[in-house]
């Protein structure tokens, strides 16, 4: 139980207060999580590479999907299996560019769906 609040606490702090460079426009979160904070999904550019982010607490599913949409309104989607993430907790990163095609300028609307189900989603402005 103390290693799930040390992984739970690290990404918080990580998400919210360290700089890691801008997403995209302001207006929009860069990390969303659930009230329990079991789950967080996040939007981040890292190393001047826009990264997916899922991150749970547990392994509560072996796969998820995500669904990234455009602005031309062009939806695709991929599904992911769930792993061990370093620094503890489980989930998946992905590079946005290498799996999802770029629609120009505009909002993209990201969804982690597992069995269905959404677990998250955020938005993110490529200008």
């Amino acid at each position: 139980m103390k290693k799930a609040i040390v992984v739970a606490t690290v990404f918080v702090i990580s998400t919210t207060v360290l700089p890691s460079g801008s997403a995209g426009a302001t207006h929009f979160p860069h990390t969303r999580c659930d009230i329990s904070g079991d789950s967080c999904v996040s939007v981040k550019r890292i190393n001047g590479v826009r990264r997916l982010r899922l991150l749970l607490l547990f392994r509560y599913f072996p796969k998820h999907e995500v669904c990234v949409k455009g602005p031309v309104g062009e939806r695709t989607c991929h599904t992911y299996r769930t792993r061990r993430l370093f620094g503890g907790g489980w989930g998946s990163t992905i590079a946005w560019r290498e799996h999802y095609p770029f629609e120009g300028r505009g909002v993209y609307r990201v969804v982690w769906r597992s069995r269905g189900h959404p677990v998250g989603h955020l938005k993110f402005h490529v200008g």
